[in-house]
Parts: structure tokens; C-alpha cells; sequence
């Protein structure tokens, strides 16, 4: 359950990230209340999916990229640079929010700030998990997936129920810039992390000792991996590499239609359900949302400890029905123990599909297409994100108490039609 552990540059990954969770939640919950406590009531609604549909917007038009820069670059270095990159960004978003208030021209600077943010942090995903590998190879990999995702699950509980406090207290501003230490915890892990992923040589762009002789050969070497046509190829590369794997392509599927259907609600526009339509005040709604950590907690220590588990894409496809009917838990009634026992039932499916089909995926793809492979996963997120706009609009037309029971709804459709029909998903092997 804990050999990844014993190695140190995965103790030095997983404290950062240990470190970053606890704090990141300050982030997203500050900018839902900084929205919702200032803007018209016949607009909360629709600004705060905007909130969604902005970071979706990074991640889709970015994911990709990120996932192909993610196999040119030394993974280490890269994440440093998106890691310093999105310290500035969420800084200034922190102080925007200080200063100012949700209208005009500061709430266009706000967006954009957040979509920078954003597509930042769609090349650090990829690169995040496409390192776990290269850290404690394939014998450990679930081992470490799975132990990454317990970490930030411990942190989250306890970070939720702060950040009602925080915010209550201090006000969302200074929330969110609470929330931006969790980049320099980041940075401090990277930099004593000693692994090197250098991809160059593999790819033809540089030699095979992964060197180049003087400044101009660096020069071009780094306009050569950052160059979007050969990036765009490298993209082409992993689709069709996808399309030729079933069994990566129907993961795939299932977690976009997760997050498509159930992210939107449960989380993008949860925080305004739990807060309005449930009825419970803003300082503790962190005692209601931090449900969701506790059950992924559960649901991540178990993975890790069962990591030699084969079967794992029935583990995908089990949670995938859990978590549309934990839905509609959620969403079918107006109640605190509906919340309580929706959520806890949702961070144990999402966190479940979520390692286990991460695992699935390092395990059949090859290292040099890791990255891309990482990336197409990671556009769950992104759909889900974008697709919260369109949905917050229909939410504030017909109540939020109508929306969440008929999304619950199509995403059980949706899930049983695919588990029903793609039968490759329950065999899988590893």
C-alpha cells in the first residue's frame, strides 16, 4: 500500500501535493461565494457557471497541447514552469478580488485571469500523472495513482470546512490568496525532486544523449518542442493511439460523460445548491461539502491498498453507476441528509473511476505517448467545466431543483447504455 513511498522523489511529489490540496479548495470556493454574495440575483446563477465555463474553456482549447509538451519536454522542468507561471496568475486574481467587486471591466479581468490560470493548469495535469511512472515504474504505478489521490483527499476535508471560516471571516479575496500558497508548496517540492524525463531523443529532436552542443542548437531545440505544427502532429498521433485501444477509448467515454452530466451540478454549481436551495448558511457549508473528501478518501486508501486489484475496469464501470445514482441522492431531494449522503457517495465513485481508470491507461500506454494519452482524460474536465455556463442558464430558467434530478437521470441513461453495449471494459486484464 505505501511502497511508492519509499521512494523520494515520489515522497517529494506526494507532499506537494498533500500540501497543494489543503489549500487549492480555498481557490474554488472563494471565487463561487466572491460571484454569488455580489452579483444580481437574476444573474448569480449564470455568472457563477461562467466561473466553470472560463476554466473549461482553458483546459479544452490548452488540454491537448499540454499532454504533447508533456512528451517533448523534461516533465520535472515543465512543472515547474506551469507551477511559477500560475503562482503570478492566482495572485493577481487574489488581489483583484481584494480590490474590487464582481462588475465591469474588473469582472472581465477576473475571467480572463482565470482562463489563464486555466490552461495552465491543463498542461500540468498531464505532466503530473505521466511523471508517476517514471518515479516509481510500472509495478507501483497503481500503488502511487492511488496514493496521490488519498493524499489530496486527506487534505480536502479538512481544507472544505476551513474555507467557510476563512471566507466568512476574512472575506473571498483574501481566501483565494490563502489558496495560492498551494503553488509555492508545489515549487518547493519540485525543486528537490531529482528525476529527469527527458523526451527530446525519442522524438527526434535532439541527440541521443538528449544534448545540444551550444546556445542556437538550444535555441532550436526548444522552438522545435514548443512549435505548434509538430505539436498538432504529436495530437494526431495520440488520437489515432486512442481509437486503436478500446479500452482506453470507453474509459475515456465514461469519464467525460461523469463529469459532462455531473460535475456542472455537484460541483460548479453545488456550493449555490447546498447554500440556497438546501438552505445551509455559508460558514458551514464546509461541514456539508467536505462529505465528498472523506468518501474519495475512503475509496483512495482502499485502492492503494488493493492495488494488485486486475479487474480494474469493472472498478471503472461499477463507479460509474454508483456515482449517477449517488446523483440523484444528491439531487432528489432538498435536504441536508441528501446532501450529506449524495456527496459522500459521490466522492467515492468519482475518486474510484477516476484512479482506476488513470491506472488503466499508464499501464497500456506506452511512455512516449503518456502525456497525450493524460491529456485526453483530462478534457473530461474541461467538458464539464464548459458545459456549466449552458447549464447554470437552464438552471436559473427552470430552478436548480428541476436541472439536478433530470442530469442525475441522463447520465444513468447514458452510463447503462455504454456498460451495456461495450462489454471490452468488464474484461480487461492487468
Amino acid at each position: 500500500m505505501f511502497a511508492p513511498l519509499a521512494v523520494r522523489d515520489f515522497r517529494l511529489l506526494f507532499l506537494g501535493l498533500l500540501l497543494g490540496q489543503a489549500l487549492t479548495p480555498f481557490q474554488f470556493v472563494a471565487q463561487i461565494i466572491w460571484v454569488q454574495l455580489s452579483a444580481p440575483e437574476d444573474l448569480r446563477i449564470v455568472l457563477v457557471g461562467l466561473i466553470a465555463a472560463v476554466r473549461g474553456a482553458g483546459m479544452l482549447l490548452f488540454g491537448l497541447y499540454g499532454g504533447a509538451l508533456a512528451d517533448r519536454f523534461d516533465r520535472r522542468k515543465l512543472l515547474i514552469a506551469t507551477q511559477l507561471a500560475a503562482l503570478v496568475l492566482n495572485v493577481a486574481i487574489g488581489v483583484v478580488m481584494v480590490v474590487g467587486s464582481p462588475e465591469g471591466a474588473t469582472l472581465v479581468l477576473f475571467y480572463a485571469l482565470t482562463f489563464g490560470a486555466s490552461a495552465l493548469m491543463s498542461i500540468d495535469l498531464p505532466t503530473r500523472q505521466a511523471i508517476v511512472p517514471d518515479i516509481v515504474g510500472r509495478e507501483l504505478t497503481t500503488a502511487g495513482i492511488a496514493l496521490n489521490a488519498a493524499g489530496g483527499q486527506i487534505a480536502l476535508p479538512v481544507a472544505i470546512m476551513s474555507t467557510g471560516f476563512v471566507i466568512d471571516a476574512f472575506g473571498a479575496g483574501v481566501g483565494y490568496l490563502v489558496g495560492s500558497a498551494a503553488h509555492v508548496a508545489q515549487l518547493a517540492a519540485l525543486a528537490f525532486m531529482r528525476i529527469r524525463t527527458e523526451r527530446g531523443a525519442s522524438l527526434g529532436l535532439a541527440r541521443p544523449d538528449g544534448r545540444v552542443g551550444s546556445f542556437a542548437g538550444a535555441k532550436l531545440l526548444w522552438r522545435k518542442r514548443l512549435a505548434p505544427g509538430a505539436a498538432l502532429r504529436d495530437i494526431r498521433a495520440g488520437l489515432a493511439y486512442t481509437r486503436r485501444e478500446p479500452v482506453i477509448l470507453w474509459v475515456v467515454v465514461l469519464l467525460i460523460a461523469m463529469m459532462g452530466f455531473g460535475f456542472p451540478a455537484v460541483a460548479n454549481l453545488g456550493p449555490t445548491w447546498i447554500t440556497t436551495v438546501v438552505g445551509v448558511p455559508v460558514r458551514d457549508f464546509g461541514l456539508v461539502a467536505a462529505t465528498w473528501g472523506i468518501g474519495a478518501l475512503l475509496a483512495s486508501m482502499t485502492l492503494a491498498r488493493f492495488s494488485r486489484y486486475e479487474r480494474k475496469g469493472r472498478i471503472v464501470a461499477v463507479s460509474a453507476l454508483v456515482f449517477g445514482l449517488s446523483f440523484l441522492v444528491f439531487g432528489g431531494g432538498h435536504t441536508v441528509a441528501n446532501a450529506v449522503i449524495g456527496n459522500f457517495g459521490l466522492g467515492v465513485s468519482m475518486a474510484s473511476a477516476q484512479i482506476a481508470g488513470t491506472a488503466l491507461i499508464q499501464l497500456i500506454a506506452p511512455a512516449d505517448f503518456r502525456g497525450r494519452v493524460m491529456s485526453l482524460l483530462n478534457l473530461s474536465m474541461g467538458v464539464a467545466q464548459l458545459v456549466t455556463l449552458p447549464l447554470a442558464a437552464l438552471g436559473q430558467w427552470i430552478g436548480l431543483e428541476v436541472l439536478f434530478p433530470a442530469l442525475a437521470l441522463s447520465l444513468l441513461a447514458v452510463t447503462g447504455t455504454v456498460l451495456a453495449t461495450r462489454r471490452a471494459l468488464w474484461r480487461v486484464h492487468l
